[in-house]
């Protein structure tokens, strides 16, 4: 899971510095002579964003039906915070809430939907055993019994049995710790104190790492704003990108990124990708992974393509080429700068999406596979698609694109709430459009603040191995 722009006296950009009208054309550059698209760029482009549209519009409505990772989420850092509250260095970490997380997870898993399946009977019935509720554990171990799997079934019959001595413990470590300690049973399935250990150090960072985050980036955005107030903060260079028509621009996002990208190319390429990763010997996890790898970046060509095609013999070419990329050593201090910043707007846009609207579903399937992964190489594969392919394809086309293109008609601010608008819609969840948006509005502040796209794609690579970090974290 970003930088405030104030306005002050004249009109200024987003760069802090007071801009009169004439003045802000001069930070987009433009072109000499630049040629008209061909006649059919422009039909083309209209029928694409109306098929664009459709498509998107019927993706964020089905979104709200999708599950939503929150519930898995809270779910994790109840059980994390009850095995940690079984620890002995529970006394230690008490100021991070763990005191009644047993009883607190109880009633969250009471609540959920799927609350009378065979499992969560089982977890419930395991966590009202160690509360002395021992009438409620043996019924509902009774009606598991009827329901779910074979194994599930016999897992149930051993504890309800009076030796009680289950040979197939839970999954979860809290659950298997709870029937160890109960048993008074030694296993190599149980926890170890050394296991305990560790997850007290993961509730640890879990708590500490978004609250440094946090605490960093708001006095980061403090001394923004000093800087904005003063007119101390360094000027932007002027805002360069391809030579692109807005028709020419349409036809690249909706027809080759949403069309021929989020359809066509599925479909044509589905088929022949799972065929391949049935030949392979891998995991099912891992092979889900890699479908997720190939079938992203085989997404992301058609887009690519219809841009390298508009761009073909255009010139000339702008000092650091038309996407800005200008690698260097500091886009990596100016892209945690941006993530430092990102962290209180994002907390801050999640915190009002659960307020404001909190049985919103449609998180981004991804999430929920990360968090029940325990595949080595899948969740390799799944790191190096959120980590390095997403930020690759999506910096290119956003703040690469279409920030530039737009803020060549618009100006610099409509380029970047665009942009960041655009990016938040194409995640296609309701539930992280707010979220996405703020963390689009930093993103497209640091690519007119540094000039590079290298930067916007560093800090959207650990923005999303941050997020990654944190779900390996509840579900290691």
């Amino acid at each position: 899971m970003a930088a405030i722009v104030e306005e002050g006296s004249g009109t200024p950009d987003l760069t802090g510095v007071t801009m009169h009208p004439a003045a802000s054309a001069e930070r987009v550059t433009t072109s000499e002579g630049k040629r008209p698209p061909a006649p059919w760029i422009p039909l083309l482009a209209w029928l694409s964003l109306v098929l664009a549209a459709l498509i998107w519009g019927a993706s964020l409505w089905q979104s709200l039906e999708r599950a939503s990772v929150g519930d898995a989420l809270v779910t994790r850092q109840l059980e994390l915070e009850a095995l940690v509250q079984q620890s002995p260095a529970a006394s230690s970490l008490a100021p991070f809430g763990i005191e009644g997380a047993d009883r607190r997870l109880l009633e969250h898993l009471e609540a959920m939907p799927d609350a009378t399946t065979a499992p969560v009977l089982i977890e419930r019935a395991v966590l009202e055993q160690h509360l002395g509720q021992g009438e409620a554990a043996r019924r509902h171990l009774a009606t598991a019994r009827d329901l779910g799997d074979r194994d599930l079934q016999e897992l149930s019959r051993q504890l309800l049995a009076p030796s009680g001595q289950p040979q197939r413990l839970p999954a979860r470590p809290i659950y298997r710790q709870l029937i160890c300690a109960g048993l008074e049973r030694p296993d190599p399935a149980c926890p170890t104190p050394a296991d305990l250990r560790l997850a007290g150090l993961r509730l640890l960072l879990i708590n500490l790492l978004p609250l440094l985050g946090v605490i960093s980036g708001s006095a980061l955005a403090l001394r923004l704003l000093w800087q904005v107030r003063r007119g101390r903060l360094p000027a932007a260079p002027p805002l360069q990108g391809p030579d692109l028509a807005p028709s020419e621009l349409l036809l690249i996002l909706a027809g080759g990124f949403v069309v021929l990208g989020q359809i066509l190319t599925p479909l044509l390429v589905l088929p022949a990708v799972q065929q391949a990763l049935e030949a392979a010997d891998l995991t099912p996890a891992a092979r889900d992974a890699a479908g997720v790898v190939l079938i992203y970046v085989a997404s992301g060509l058609p887009a690519l393509a219809l841009l390298a095609l508009l761009l073909r013999g255009r010139g000339p070419v702008p000092e650091g080429g038309w996407l800005q990329w200008r690698p260097a050593p500091v886009c990596l201090v100016q892209g945690l700068r941006g993530l430092l910043l990102s962290l209180p707007a994002v907390a801050l846009s999640g915190w009002l999406v659960e307020q404001l609207w909190p049985d919103v579903g449609g998180s981004n399937p991804l999430l929920q596979q990360v968090l029940d992964s325990r595949d080595h190489l899948a969740l390799g594969l799944l790191a190096l698609t959120a980590i390095v392919v997403a930020p690759l394809f999506e910096e290119l086309l956003f703040r690469g694109v279409l920030l530039p293109v737009i803020g060549r008609t618009w100006g610099p601010l409509p380029a970047v709430v665009t942009s960041a608008l655009v990016f938040a819609l194409a995640h296609l969840s309701f539930s992280e459009a707010l979220p996405l948006l703020a963390l689009g509005l930093v993103l497209g502040w640091l690519r007119l603040q540094t000039g590079r796209l290298l930067s916007c794609t560093l800090m959207h690579g650990l923005w999303n191995g941050f997020t990654f970090l944190n779900l390996l974290l509840l579900g290691s």
